[in-house]
């Protein structure tokens, strides 16, 4: 039998891709982008950034494909170098998608001090398209990814956002610590935009300057990488002192659908849980339907905050703010206890013009530790039906015992009956 004809060497296929490529070096001071991104373009399935001499320095977005994994331990830190405003990590095609993307390990460090600050902090000014090449001060952003996985990092002192991430199905961020300075303002954890469905996030802990978690459908003006529903989420396990908000949900347009929260720990100095609009587009829906929120142990936090802890203040402080308009179609809250000595602001809050139809507590308790009473439920919109279960306010002797709830709106049924 014949040979079949040897090909011409440029006629050959190229070399399969090795499995793994090592890093090493990270000297602190040569830049590291070309050597880590010329191991991310031969398309191995993972790079491995072998712990450093120092650190390694990078001045340019790392790129990652799909089937890739970035990985380094737990301390190898990755620092921005001086000036380079601009992200540490994307993916490589945000305009047709990747997938199995996994990130795991590292403190990745932009050093916000050496970078400039971003548009909005230094205008205000948040009106505008989203434009991808545009400088926002974010540290991590992934667009248009399936599978992607985020696990074990360490995000240090972002100029806004550690992550933005949007359009993603099928994802896992867990074991997030946010190492902030808390020197800019705007300086989210994990911020994710609409289209986005299926994941889990858990195991976060730091202290942000805005949210820890965002889930915002909808976002306006030059930070909307994304505007669609964000659908089938589980967010468990948050911990932090003094932080801002621990999970802001934002419908402006677009609905938040099945969203599930679970064990939310530290103290907060604006909410714990928000469903909130913000009007980033004005007349636009605001529509949250089956939230439920399970497991929360927290309280206020004052620090960094210009208030008089004497009185509750302003309803948008509460633990649990339902803004206008807001329409639920049901939120439970479930094993929710607060021992509050620092601020007697509310707990669980329903603006004017907000709307739940079915509203559910159980086990939810307040003891009371100021020289304001605390109550459980303040209600100025409209409950469809609110049932209630061991939801009780109390109080150490010597401070005022607020009630379960103080109704300033409608309700129209209690527990199955007309009030």
């Amino acid at each position: 039998m014949r040979e079949p004809p040897k090909s011409k060497v440029g006629d050959q296929a190229p070399a399969k891709p090795s499995a793994m490529v090592t890093i090493r070096g990270g000297d602190g001071c040569r830049d590291d982008t070309l050597r880590i991104q010329r191991a991310l373009d031969s398309r191995c399935a993972r790079v491995y950034l072998a712990p450093p001499e120092r650190h390694y320095l990078i001045s340019r977005p790392l790129r990652i494909y799909s089937n890739q994994t970035l990985e380094a331990d737990r301390s190898t830190v990755v620092r921005l170098a001086p000036g380079s405003d601009c992200l540490m990590l994307r993916n490589a095609d945000s305009d047709r998608g990747n997938e199995h993307i996994a990130i795991v390990g590292g403190i990745w460090d932009m050093d916000n001090a050496n970078q400039s600050l971003a548009e909005y902090q230094r205008t205000r000014d948040w009106h505008g398209d989203y434009d991808p090449e545009r400088y926002l001060g974010v540290l991590l952003r992934m667009d248009r990814v399936k599978g992607l996985c985020l696990r074990d990092l360490t995000l240090k002192d972002p100029v806004t956002f550690g992550t933005q991430l949007g359009n993603l199905d099928q994802f896992t961020i867990e074991g997030i610590t946010f190492d902030y300075n808390l020197a800019r303002t705007n300086m989210d954890g994990i911020h994710i935009h609409g289209n986005s469905r299926c994941g889990r996030i858990a195991n976060i802990q730091g202290t942000t300057n805005d949210d820890l978690v965002a889930l915002n459908a909808d976002d306006g003006g030059i930070y909307e990488m994304s505007r669609g529903p964000i659908e089938d989420i589980l967010v468990d396990g948050l911990f932090s002192q003094n932080g801002y908000t621990a999970v802001r949900l934002l419908s402006a347009g677009s609905p938040l659908r099945r969203v599930r929260i679970a064990n939310v720990f530290g103290t907060y100095r604006y909410n714990a849980v928000s469903l909130t609009n913000h009007q980033v587009h004005p007349g636009s829906e605001s529509t949250f339907d089956d939230i439920s929120v399970a497991g929360l142990t927290c309280s206020k936090s004052t620090r960094r905050m210009d208030v008089d802890t004497s009185v509750p203040g302003w309803p948008g402080h509460s633990l649990v703010w339902v803004d206008a308009p807001a329409k639920v179609s049901c939120l439970a809250v479930s094993d929710f206890h607060r021992t509050e000595d620092a601020w007697p602001a509310e707990t669980i809050s329903i603006m004017p013009g907000a709307e739940v139809a079915s509203l559910q507590l159980a086990n939810v308790s307040v003891t009371n530790r100021t020289r304001c009473p605390i109550d459980v439920l303040t209600n100025r919109g409209a409950i469809g039906q609110l049932s209630m279960s061991n939801v009780v306010a109390m109080a150490d002797p010597g401070c005022p015992r607020g009630v379960a709830v103080r109704n300033e709106g409608s309700i129209d049924e209690v527990g199955g009956q007309r009030p």
